[in-house]
């Protein structure tokens, strides 16, 4: 288990990265622990679509990008604008996940996420912004 809290991993998450415009963690179960409730629907969906992958990445219509980290405790997934860097944004969210700013967690290969499931996210992201 990470030794960083769920609200903490998230921050550090944001604060690494301008370009991160929304995130959320989850418990192995589904249940939010930390970050926007409005993307809990649409990540949830996103991980059962995906249920054994580790890392997953996709590009939505719009450009915006989805990130998604997991272990078997939780999940982080983020989304991004069109101008964030892959690898780098999966480098740190790994970091988090392993709770150690000094490890970034063993690089695994990618799933590619299809925009069927990147534009719900990337959406709900965005409509966190809207009053």
């Amino acid at each position: 288990m990470s030794s960083l809290t769920p609200d903490v991993a998230l921050a550090y998450v944001r604060e690494l990265s301008a370009d991160v415009r929304a995130g959320i963690v989850l418990d192995s179960r589904g249940n939010t622990l930390a970050g926007a409730p409005g993307l809990h629907a649409a990540a949830t969906r996103l991980l059962a679509a995906r249920p054994h992958a580790r890392e997953l990445h996709g590009v939505g219509e719009n450009g915006s990008q989805v990130f998604v980290i997991r272990d078997d405790e939780r999940a982080i997934v983020v989304v991004t604008g069109r101008h964030a860097l892959p690898r780098v944004i999966r480098r740190d969210m790994r970091t988090v996940l392993s709770g150690n700013a000094g490890d970034s967690g063993q690089e695994v290969p990618f799933e590619r996420l299809d925009s069927g499931l990147v534009n719900p996210v990337a959406t709900a992201a965005a409509d966190a912004f809207r009053p």
